[in-house]
């Protein structure tokens, strides 16, 4: 549900540039249940810095909602919390929510719907996605995105009892919040994968979290423009 309507919007963004925040939840077994609460400590984060934020999540997390909030609204930045595939992000049922349109064989099949890239020209995007970055990254570059973040393999989040996922993302959720405090994503990048290889080289006796923290660093990926800043 979005927490603006579009004229409040438009008198936001002339204080802070609009910022979507797409999430999915599929319940505590599936790794979206713990980047949904990513995507809420950056919600709040977000609200905190006093961004006018777009909350993609539930029932607009979905082809149809998605393509219109992102052509009405036009972010500056999407950060997206969701599973994610070499040509597709997916939404909440399970479908694609944004998609280059054509057949993802690797991975997670066929998308079935048009491109809908054209809804994200001029907004910079982060995919907290497994394989997205490997070609819907370069895609969204040629359709006017002026930088993307995402993994080109999986994105690896070890889960237990004991709280391993919060080291998870410790290490990777500070990359969308720098890019909040007005860090460049060049920048941004670069110390993520610095924090990754040193939670690696701390936890290296115990490879259920270096190896999947080696894993992140090796396949985080920037496309476009390494200079580009939110504000």
């Amino acid at each position: 549900m979005a927490l603006f309507s579009i004229p409040e919007l438009r008198e936001e963004t002339r204080k802070r540039p609009i910022v979507a925040i797409a999430h999915s939840n599929l319940g505590p077994g599936d790794a979206t249940f713990h980047l949904d609460q990513w995507a809420m400590e950056l919600m709040a984060y977000a609200r905190a810095l006093q961004y006018p934020i777009i909350d993609i999540g539930g029932a607009d997390l979905v082809y149809d909602r998605m393509t219109k909030i992102l052509t009405e609204t036009k972010p500056a930045l999407l950060v997206n919390f969701s599973h994610g595939c070499k040509t597709y992000l997916i939404g909440n049922d399970g479908r694609c929510s944004l998609t280059r349109g054509q057949e993802d064989v690797d991975s997670c099949g066929v998308c079935g719907m048009p491109s809908n890239l054209k809804s994200i020209s001029g907004t910079a995007i982060i995919a907290y996605s497994c394989n997205s970055a490997y070609q819907l990254g370069k895609c969204a570059i040629t359709y006017g995105a002026p930088m993307y973040v995402g993994f080109t393999d999986n994105l690896l989040v070890v889960s237990d009892r004991f709280g391993t996922q919060n080291l998870f993302k410790d290490s990777l959720l500070p990359l969308a919040k720098r890019i909040l405090e007005g860090w460049n994503i060049g920048a941004a990048v670069e110390a993520t994968r610095t924090d990754l290889l040193n939670y690696t080289k701390t936890y290296k006796p115990v490879e259920l979290i270096s190896v999947p923290m080696w894993y992140n660093k090796k396949y985080l990926t920037l496309l476009g423009d390494s200079n580009w800043k939110l504000i």
